[in-house]
């Protein structure tokens, strides 16, 4: 069976939205109806993290959403329920997001089989390197059709990074800078310049993301990534003007990655 993944991004003319919700903020049926409504409002892929107290690759508006979940006593079974819950309601590609103590924890077989079973296509564990292996997670994911999706920043060194291509599957995970999520004003000239040599090395489509937090910033990743990741900026506009704010921003965005890419 074809990974919903790859069937998305076989059309390569065509920049994604990949968007971010941490299940059980404010709540689950909050965030089950947020991840719902991001998909009906333009987003391509839907990140699901299950809340994790130090998430290390995340700035403070994840983390917040992260302990806010938490507080609300949200366990790793009630996200892969909600998961499954919004995989019958929506088409486009689910990921599983989160940190390497919960697949350690409950077992890299478990783990993968939970993923399977809740319908995702794809996992992102930031803080799990190439060469340090969970066991047992990597070939269980494969084995039931699900991709391990890798994280390549502008801080890694050209043998790393060219190790990491050689593992990867699905799409890449590019960080558009050094250090965490968090909504910024402009995409770095070093994360373009990072961009442009991730490119040149592999075919895999490249998702990009980190800092992004308005229209014009994915009318620029335009034609250089196959999909544009907003996850923080998305957070602080349900906090501050309702979901319908966010779906707002989704349409904005939608029709300015359609648009030209504006020139360097």
């Amino acid at each position: 069976m074809t990974n919903p993944i790859d069937t998305l991004f076989n059309e390569r003319n065509a920049t994604r939205l990949m968007t971010h919700v941490v299940a059980g903020d404010p709540d689950l049926e909050s965030s089950l109806d947020l991840a719902e409504r991001m998909a009906r409002s333009g987003a391509d892929l839907i990140e699901i993290q299950i809340p994790f107290s130090d998430p290390l690759a995340d700035g403070p508006t994840i983390m917040a959403s992260n302990q806010k979940a938490l507080d609300n006593g949200t366990r790793p079974e009630d996200c892969f329920k909600m998961i499954r819950r919004l995989r019958e309601r929506v088409s486009v590609p689910l990921l599983v997001m989160t940190y390497a103590n919960i697949p350690y924890r409950r077992g890299g077989k478990r783990f993968a089989g939970e993923c399977a079973a809740a319908g995702a296509s794809g996992v992102i564990i930031p803080d799990l390197p190439w060469d340090e292996p969970l066991p047992g997670l990597r070939d269980a994911l494969r084995n039931r059709g699900i991709h391990f999706i890798h994280l390549v920043s502008p801080g890694m060194s050209d043998d790393r990074l060219k190790t990491v291509l050689g593992l990867a599957s699905g799409f890449l995970y590019l960080t558009l800078r050094v250090g965490t999520t968090g909504a910024a004003s402009g995409i770095e000239p070093r994360g373009l310049e990072f961009l442009r040599k991730v490119k040149s090395l592999t075919r895999l489509p490249v998702a990009a993301g980190f800092g992004v937090s308005a229209p014009d910033q994915v009318k620029r990743l335009k034609g250089r990534v196959e999909a544009v990741i907003i996850g923080s900026h998305l957070i602080n506009l349900r906090r501050g003007q309702g979901v319908e704010a966010v779906e707002s921003f989704l349409h904005l965005c939608k029709s300015s990655g359609n648009g030209r890419p504006r020139p360097e």
